[in-house]
């Protein structure tokens, strides 16, 4: 497992010990040991420091544009559920910094970002259901009074006689009955 937390380390030792074996003259080439500070072709690049530099640059230039992003796609992780899983990855897209994944789990549709931090949902995407819309309570209240107004209905119901003139036997008696015993 790579820890791209240390690939500025692991980059700056390799460029540091590239450098410590390059030589000290122009583009990391080592001088002549007969040569002085001034060569007789006045101090240019010869032929071959130039050749040596552009294949190295064709070798980092094919590193880049073809090796680089196959190593790249084998460590990017996705996102696999099981067969018959109720948690399904309907739509992913990459962007630099992680990925958006549109995910279906039980009822609910989201939108989930995932990068190196973590997880968040940015937006919940379910379709809402199309239930049937509720009249306002002016609609009810104006519909009602549309009709010709009926008189409230009174229904009588017997009132208990105050508890002073109860006797004791049919209070426990009808105590009975209200707990089953």
């Amino acid at each position: 497992m790579v820890d791209f937390r240390r690939a500025p380390v692991l980059t700056a030792a390799i460029a540091l010990s590239a450098f410590a074996w390059a030589g000290d003259g122009f583009l990391g080439t080592k001088s002549s040991p007969t040569a002085g500070p001034m060569a007789a072709d006045g101090g240019g690049v010869g032929f071959m420091s130039f050749l040596q530099m552009m294949i190295a640059l064709a070798i980092v230039f094919a590193l880049l544009k073809f090796v680089l992003p196959k190593v790249a796609s084998r460590l990017n992780k996705r996102i696999v559920t099981k067969i018959g899983s109720e948690i399904r990855i309907e739509e992913s897209a990459a962007f630099a910094g992680g990925s958006l994944y549109i995910v279906s789990a039980k009822s609910k549709t989201l939108l989930l970002s995932v990068h190196a931090q973590g997880v968040s949902c940015l937006a919940d995407l379910t379709e809402p259901k199309s239930e049937p819309e509720q009249p306002a309570f002016q609609d009810i209240v104006d519909r009602e009074m549309e009709g010709p107004l009926q008189p409230f209905a009174v229904i009588e119901r017997e009132v208990p006689p105050p508890m002073s003139e109860v006797d004791p036997a049919t209070a426990l008696e009808r105590l009975r009955r209200l707990t089953g015993a």
